[in-house]
């Protein structure tokens, strides 16, 4: 399959499932720029200290999510000013929009796909100079393209450390890589590593999880997956790797 329809079908897949509707004022990376840039209101970033050094929008303040005192701090902000809140893909700080809400704030606006979009449109972004920039399972887009072209059944897990649902299904991923190796290669991919790739390929958000046979996709998610899904989804693959081997040397 050609690099660019690869990239196309991750765009509609990603449409689908972020084009849903959400009671907090949600604003496109352009938008939130134009708002942002007239200098009015607060411009909050809600991840954490490494995140934010590692690439933050200028002039944000930054409070993170995960601290214990989050929502005490966060109902410590103006209420007669507008606030922008922003993270890596639009939850942790539509959670901190809805917190605002609750407590009676009402120019609230949430940064809808977070900075991963911010940055695939190349808006400004400032790197702190003690950023200490992640490197664990970086996947470049040489490298990415590389094992799509070997024609084996490859699956991607497309996580980030702080996302807690991948976290959580790490353990599982972790074991199904020597259960099902060498029949499925299983690539783990942090997002955080990986922006080349994640810019090109457009994702805005994670888990992302799809599995390719022959360049094809054959199966792609947004969010969490069972064990029994992939297995199932696994063992499909590899029959049907089979098959089309088998085609392939009659012909």
């Amino acid at each position: 399959m050609k690099r660019g329809s690869v990239i196309l079908i991750f765009l509609i897949i990603l449409s689908k499932t972020y084009g849903q509707q959400s009671p907090v004022n949600q604003l496109g990376s352009e938008q939130f720029n134009e708002l942002t840039g007239e200098n009015t209101g607060v411009l909050l970033d809600v991840r954490t200290k490494s995140e934010f050094k590692n690439g933050h929008i200028p002039d944000a303040g930054n409070l993170n999510f995960y601290a214990l005192d989050f929502r005490k701090k966060l109902i410590l902000l103006p209420r007669n000013q507008p606030i922008y809140l922003y993270c890596n893909t639009g939850y942790r700080s539509e959670k901190a929009a809805e917190i605002l809400i609750e407590n009676g704030y009402t120019d609230v606006y949430n940064l809808q796909h977070g900075i991963m979009e911010w940055e695939l449109i190349n808006l400004p972004v400032i790197v702190e100079p003690d950023a200490s920039p992640d490197i664990d399972n970086k996947m470049t887009p040489e490298r990415y393209h590389a094992i799509l072209a070997s024609g084996s059944p490859v699956f991607f897990d497309f996580y980030a450390p702080w996302c807690g649902p991948c976290r959580k299904m790490m353990p599982m991923i972790d074991s199904l890589m020597v259960e099902y190796h060498p029949e499925i290669q299983m690539h783990k991919v942090n997002v955080d590593a990986s922006k080349k790739l994640v810019k090109e390929l457009k994702l805005v958000g994670v888990p992302f999880l799809v599995l390719l046979n022959r360049g094809e996709i054959a199966f792609s998610k947004n969010g969490s997956i069972t064990r029994n899904e992939l297995t199932s989804l696994f063992d499909q693959a590899i029959i049907n790797h089979k098959k089309s081997l088998v085609v392939t040397y009659k012909e």
